[in-house]
């Protein structure tokens, strides 16, 4: 017998002679390896099977001695699935700036997995992966020179919509990136995703938090698999309503019609109010706000649509949610139909002003009205202008009651053009208040001019199927429901940061405001913790530094750009001189 049979026979006489202890037969276990006793006969000499032996040695080796205590459970480390182990790597790769704990944290609120810290930690050094933080703060330090830079002057008004698109898009992948970049193609004024192929500047794509353009295939692809459902809710939380919940409600609902040049397809149509003939179109209902110039609700509509009635819907709709203390709303001549008119009259707290139409039974009312009911006033628009306005009744087809008009005579013309009615319920303004106040629907058209030449308004997805199998083809809505909605977003945000800046830059349109500051060049730094955008001097730079200070000041996290915080800063003149001298010099 050799020695190390003789060690395995004293150990098993010990643990006979005496009571079974956990902690004994640990010990008589690291003591049998200790002296090269086969794992085997360690097993049966311990009563332990070649796992827990192997088990006991393991945690044995990778402990600091300490031995378990009675009375505690004991079992295997705990292991991560292959699948969880990528999702946190992704992770990692994403948030440069979390630590475990907030990995611990993502594990627990997204797949209800509770994993301590040291877990993770060494499941990363099981797969050579604990410099991974190191890894991915270094990839993310780099410069580069771009255009488009402007765009992030943007950022703490995109900030909200980004939060709110996650929300609305849960569960959609890709569904930011699509978003953001349906919107700065709206801003920029480019047309047509097909124009991503030839955007190589990596500002672009920077700025939807993508190291390069998204496709157009990938963004069709996206299009595709977006439900309505999902359409509608990002519809319904971006709408700018907060700030009117209470409060008094100054409003215009006009129309603007989009071509169709589809021959394949029979669609509706309508007269075109700029070609000035009737063909196959699209209409497009928007709700202007006309104090603070803002567009608050989107509907789009096949061509034989009306204003009128789409304009009851609507504001019954903007009432329900809002709730505000009243409402005064300005319609153009299509929303003039008598029976329209008569239940607008029965909405509380509802004021409007509707131009009326020049049919043959109202003009000879109108004719019959005496030139001394006349009053001479001066033109709102034109000091020097005078005109002649009277403040009469009429009686419209679809209204039990007379309807008040104020009704503008323009001598000059003949027959019915020389009258320009508009109707109204409104017993205690004045007529030319009225009249001034109608005139502020201009504003609103405005906004279709800036919408259609600045963020490419009539550049929509078709509304109908390219091969069709019915004659009759049912209007769809939901491409041009989103794309049309992202660039009255745009039109909003663009409006929301030329206020924030000085007063002369107020009245200028959106695209004036983008060539002058959007559309930039700047380097852009990147680190794990900040983006930092150093634009290149420019003549009217230091309108923006006010701004940028107090963006700088605030911290800005940018949460689809892996929570870096954004920073601006500014070229100089003289490093600007220096740098053109350098590159003129060859």
């Amino acid at each position: 017998m050799n020695t190390k049979e003789m060690i395995a026979d004293s150990v098993s006489d010990f643990l006979e002679s005496n009571p079974p202890s956990r902690g004994i037969r640990w010990v008589m276990v690291l003591l049998l390896l200790f002296c090269g006793v086969p794992q085997k006969t360690v097993a049966s000499v311990t009563n332990y099977s070649d796992r827990q032996v192997r088990n006991i040695r393991d945690q044995f080796e990778n402990s600091n001695g300490d031995f378990p205590q009675e009375g505690k459970k004991r079992g295997r480390k705990k292991k991560i699935k292959k699948r969880i182990f990528g999702r946190i790597v992704k992770y990692i790769m994403d948030h440069p700036r979390s630590t475990l704990k907030d990995v611990a944290r993502y594990l627990k609120e997204e797949y209800k997995l509770e994993v301590s810290v040291k877990t993770i930690e060494r499941e990363l050094e099981e797969y050579d992966l604990s410099d991974l933080y190191k890894l991915v703060r270094k990839r993310e330090k780099r410069t580069v020179h771009v255009n488009y830079a402007g765009g992030w002057l943007l950022a703490p008004f995109i900030a909200d919509m980004v939060n709110k698109t996650r929300q609305a898009y849960d569960g959609l992948p890709g569904s930011v990136e699509a978003i953001l970049t349906l919107f700065f193609l709206s801003a920029f004024g480019i047309e047509r995703p097909f124009h991503l192929e030839d955007l190589s500047d990596p500002g672009f794509a920077i700025l939807t938090g993508r190291g390069g353009v998204l496709s157009r295939t990938t963004l069709f692809r996206w299009m595709k698999g977006c439900r309505k459902s999902f359409v509608l809710r990002f519809y319904d939380l971006t709408r700018p309503l907060s700030d009117f919940f209470g409060k008094k409600l100054k409003i215009s609902i006009d129309e603007h019609v989009v071509a169709r040049w589809t021959r394949k397809v029979k669609i509706p149509g309508t007269k075109h109010p700029t070609r000035g003939k009737a063909m196959k179109a699209d209409k497009l209902f928007y709700v202007f706000e006309l104090t603070k110039k803002r567009l608050l609700s989107f509907k789009p509509q096949s061509g034989n649509a009306t204003l009128a009635n789409t304009a009851l819907k609507m504001i019954k709709e903007l009432i329900s949610e809002v709730t505000p203390e009243s409402v005064r709303m300005i319609l153009d001549a299509g929303g003039c139909k008598g029976s329209v008119i008569a239940r607008l009259s029965k909405i509380k707290h509802l004021t409007f002003l509707v131009r009326g139409k020049r049919q043959r039974n109202l003009v000879k009312q109108w004719e019959k009205v005496p030139k001394s009911e006349y009053r001479m006033y001066t033109d709102p628009g034109d000091p020097k202008k005078k005109i002649l306005i009277a403040d009469v009744r009429t009686k419209i087809r679809g209204c039990k009651e007379l309807v008040r008009t104020i009704l503008l005579l323009n001598e000059k013309e003949k027959g019915r053009d020389r009258f320009y009615p508009i109707y109204t319920n409104d017993e205690v303004t004045s007529t030319y208040d009225l009249l001034v106040e109608y005139r502020s629907r201009q504003n609103h058209e405005l906004c279709y001019r800036v919408m259609k030449h600045d963020l490419s308004l009539d550049a929509l997805p078709k509304s109908y199927p390219l091969n069709p199998k019915e004659e009759k083809v049912q209007f769809r809505d939901k491409h041009v429901m989103l794309v049309g909605w992202i660039k009255a977003l745009a039109f909003n945000i663009l409006g929301e940061f030329k206020e924030s800046l000085d007063k002369k830059y107020h009245k200028m349109t959106a695209g004036t405001i983008v060539r002058k500051f959007l559309d930039r060049p700047a380097t852009i730094k990147t680190t794990a913790d900040e983006i930092v955008v150093k634009f290149d001097y420019f003549r009217e730079c230091n309108a923006l530094k006010e701004y940028c200070d107090k963006i700088n000041q605030s911290n800005l996290e940018i949460s689809w750009f892996t929570d870096k915080v954004l920073r601006f800063e500014f070229e100089s003149e003289g490093e600007f001189k220096k740098r053109k001298s350098f590159l003129s010099a060859g």
